[in-house]
C-alpha cells in the first residue's frame, strides 16, 4: 500500500493499494469495510522516526564510520571506471575489509547505504577485471547481503525493529594477508571519515528536531503481514495511512537522503545568529564533500566514454 501520488481529488484515498505485478486494486473489493473502529489500538507499535535516520548508537558508531569512509572511496575511484594511476590494490583492500568485517550489522548498511555502493561497483567498467574481480566481487556480496532480510513479514515488531548482526561473507583471506588482516585506513583518512561522521550527525540531528516539532517524516507505503491484515484496521486507518498503531502493517520509509531534504531547508528558531551560521558553516562544509564525490565522478566518466563505454552510468 502506497502514498497517493495524484492528491487533486480530495476525496480520494490519500493511500492506495498497489498490487504486486501493476496496477492498483479496489479498496472495496479488498478491504470492504474493514474492521469496526472500536478494535483500533491506541498504543503505538511503529517509531515515528525510523532508526536509520538517527545518528548511530554507540555500538556501531565505529562501523558506520569506517563503512561510510570505506564506501565512499570505492564509489568514487572505481564508478564507473577508474583512472590509470589509481590504486586499484588499495580499493581491492577497501573492498575485502567489506566481504570480512565482522562488525556489521543490519543497521550499518542501512545507515550507510551499503548495498546502494556496492551495487553500483558491481557495474564497473573495466576492460580485464582478472586480476581484482571487483564486478563479481561486488556482485557476490550484494547476494549475500540479500539473503540477511532486516525483518520478515510474519516478525513481531520488536523483531523488526531489533538490530541484527550480519555474517561476514568471507572468512578466509587471501594469500597476501596475514592471519587477522583488518584494514587500517591511516591517521589521515581516519580523521577524514570521524570529520564525516560528525558533519552527518550534525545534520541528522537538526533532522530530528524538525522532525519531532514541526512535521514527522512520511511513510511511503505499509506492507501488510499476511492477507487478513486488511480486515483487521479499520478501513480509515488504512485510506489514511495511519497504521503505527497497528501490528498488521509494517511501514516503507524512504531513503534519509530524501526524507532530510525538507528538514535541511528549516532554521531551528531555538539556534542563536551565531549557532546558526556555525550550522551552516558545517553544511557547507558537508556539501563541499559532495561537491568533491561529484568532479571525481564527471572525471571517470569522461574517462569510461574515452575507453568507448557507452551509457547512462
Amino acid at each position: 500500500m502506497n502514498q497517493q501520488d495524484d492528491q487533486n481529488e480530495q476525496d480520494g484515498p490519500k493511500y492506495v493499494i498497489d498490487l504486486m505485478f501493476g496496477g492498483r486494486a479496489s479498496y472495496d473489493v479488498v478491504v470492504g469495510p474493514g474492521a469496526p473502529e472500536s478494535r483500533t489500538s491506541h498504543e503505538r507499535v511503529w517509531p515515528a522516526i525510523p532508526a536509520e535516520y538517527y545518528p548511530p548508537p554507540p555500538e556501531v558508531e565505529n562501523a558506520v564510520k569506517e563503512v561510510q569512509c570505506i564506501l565512499g572511496y570505492l564509489r568514487r575511484v572505481l564508478t564507473p571506471t577508474p583512472l590509470p594511476d589509481d590504486d586499484l590494490q588499495l580499493m581491492s583492500d577497501y573492498l575485502l575489509s567489506m566481504e570480512t568485517r565482522d562488525d556489521l550489522t543490519a543497521l550499518v548498511l542501512q545507515q550507510t547505504d551499503a548495498k546502494s555502493t556496492i551495487n553500483m561497483v558491481s557495474r564497473i567498467l573495466l576492460k580485464d577485471d582478472t586480476k581484482y574481480s571487483f564486478k563479481s566481487r561486488a556482485e557476490a556480496l550484494l547476494k549475500h547481503w540479500s539473503k540477511i532480510r532486516p525483518s520478515a513479514l510474519k516478525d513481531t515488531p520488536e523483531e523488526t525493529l531489533a538490530d541484527r548482526p550480519v555474517a561476514p561473507f568471507k572468512t578466509d583471506l587471501p594469500d597476501d594477508k596475514l592471519a587477522g588482516w583488518k584494514l587500517d585506513l591511516g591517521e589521515t583518512r581516519t580523521a577524514k571519515a570521524q570529520r564525516q561522521l560528525e558533519l552527518l550527525n550534525i545534520e541528522k540531528n537538526r533532522c530530528i528536531k524538525y522532525w519531532t516539532t514541526v512535521k514527522p517524516p512520511r511513510v511511503i507505503g505499509w506492507a501488510p503481514v499476511d492477507g487478513e491484515a486488511w480486515k483487521k484496521v479499520p478501513r480509515a486507518d488504512l485510506e489514511n495511512g495511519n497504521l503505527f498503531f497497528t501490528p498488521y502493517f509494517k511501514p516503507i520509509w524512504e531513503s534519509y537522503g530524501l526524507a532530510q531534504m525538507d528538514a535541511s531547508y528549516w532554521t531551528d528558531p531555538d539556534n542563536t545568529p551565531e549557532e546558526e551560521a556555525q550550522y551552516q558553516k558545517h553544511k557547507w562544509e558537508k556539501h563541499e564533500m559532495i561537491e568533491l564525490t561529484l568532479e571525481m565522478r564527471k572525471v571517470r566518466k569522461e574517462h569510461a566514454q574515452s575507453l568507448g563505454f557507452k551509457g547512462g552510468w
